[in-house]
This record gives C-alpha cells, sequence and structure tokens, in this order.
C-alpha cells in the first residue's frame, strides 16, 4: 500500500511539475522534503531530497523510508522523457514513459499556467500563504492518476511546491518542503542513473 502511495504521489508530482520548458524560478537548489502518511490513526513520515540545476531541467530525488524494520532508499529521475524510480539496495527500477502532447496530455509549469492547462486539472488560485519565509500562491487541482482522481492542494513559490496535501485511497498525505539550499553545489552523480540497478519499463 505504502509503494502505491509512494508511487500516485510521484505521478500528480511529475504531473504538476514536468515540463521541457524553465520550470522554476531558481536556477539551482537542494531541497530537504518531508512527507507525512496517514490513516485510521496511525501515522508514517518518509524523508526526501530533491536536487535540480538549470531551472528543472536536470532534477533527481532520494526518498528514505522504513520498510520492516529496514531503512529503504528510493532513487527517482526524470530523463529524457522516462521517469525512473529505483530500490538501489535490491537493484530493482522501473522506467515508465511520461506522457507528451501527442497523448493529449498537458504539463503543468507553474510559472506559465495557459488557461488550457487550468482548464484541464481544475487549477484554481486560492490565495496566498508564507512558508520558509517565501510567499508561495496557494492552487487546488484535480489530477486523474491510475484510475483515481486526486484533489490536490498545492503551494507554490518560484514554480516549486513547497506544500502539497492530498487524499489518496483513504490515505491523507501532507508534503512539505523543510529546507531550501539556494544556489548549491550539486553532485554531478546525482543526475546519473544509478549503477547495477535493473530497470524494467512499465504503462503508468
Amino acid at each position: 500500500m505504502k509503494k502505491t502511495v509512494l508511487t500516485i504521489i510521484m505521478a500528480v508530482i511529475i504531473t504538476a511539475s514536468y515540463a521541457q520548458e524553465k520550470r522554476y524560478g531558481i536556477e539551482r537548489a537542494i531541497v530537504k522534503i518531508t512527507t507525512t502518511m496517514g490513516m485510521g490513526g496511525m501515522q508514517q513520515t518518509v524523508s526526501s531530497t530533491q536536487y535540480f540545476d538549470e531551472f528543472g531541467n536536470k532534477e533527481s530525488s532520494e526518498t528514505f523510508m522504513t520498510t520492516g524494520g529496514q531503512v529503504v532508499s528510493v532513487f527517482t529521475m526524470m530523463k529524457d522523457g522516462y521517469s525512473y524510480n529505483a530500490n538501489v539496495m535490491t537493484g530493482q527500477g522501473i522506467k515508465t514513459k511520461l506522457p507528451s502532447a501527442a497523448d493529449n496530455y498537458q504539463m503543468v509549469n507553474y510559472l506559465n499556467l495557459t488557461n488550457e492547462v487550468k482548464s484541464q486539472y481544475k487549477i484554481e488560485e486560492k490565495g496566498n500563504e508564507r512558508i520558509l519565509g517565501r510567499d508561495c500562491k496557494v492552487y487546488q487541482m484535480t489530477v486523474p492518476v491510475q484510475g483515481q482522481i486526486v484533489e490536490a492542494t498545492v503551494s507554490v513559490w518560484q514554480g516549486i511546491p513547497l506544500k502539497l496535501s492530498m487524499s489518496i485511497l483513504g490515505i491523507n498525505v501532507v508534503q512539505e518542503v523543510t529546507e531550501i539550499q539556494e544556489g548549491a553545489t550539486i553532485p554531478r552523480e546525482k543526475f546519473e542513473l544509478p549503477a547495477g540497478v535493473n530497470f524494467v519499463e512499465m504503462n503508468m
């Protein structure tokens, strides 16, 4: 269940941010993120680190979670029209072709929200919110993912979602940025696929 929820979260984030054009208002950063998933009084927290450069043209993330008493590291990257997800410890991964304009699929770029995109995802502005000392625009949106209609509220600064909240399969999910290191030097390997991982292509 946890992996399913995380997969849907990633799909929503990809829908909300992936594009070939400039999509972040700062050139590079390391972003620390905490995701909390709760259902029936139980709660699970997942920590992630996002890396991006060239205003988002290069991007990857590392997510750490505890499963069966073990800490699992999941690597995610978007490259050459694919989303890659890998369990680094087991050497297993999946790659998923990202939808394109030919699929009648419009990417959302918060730096350039067109009327067509706003209509497709029912995006509405809901005011402003201050997070980490930064002024964010708050949006509500609806995204179809894996047969689920996901309603999300997103607080965005410079094109970067600093807070995302949604309900998936009865699980309440809140994802929050806890730290932004603007202009940070990012190791080159953060934008390379991990060695020794067998990626199997899947249809999202």
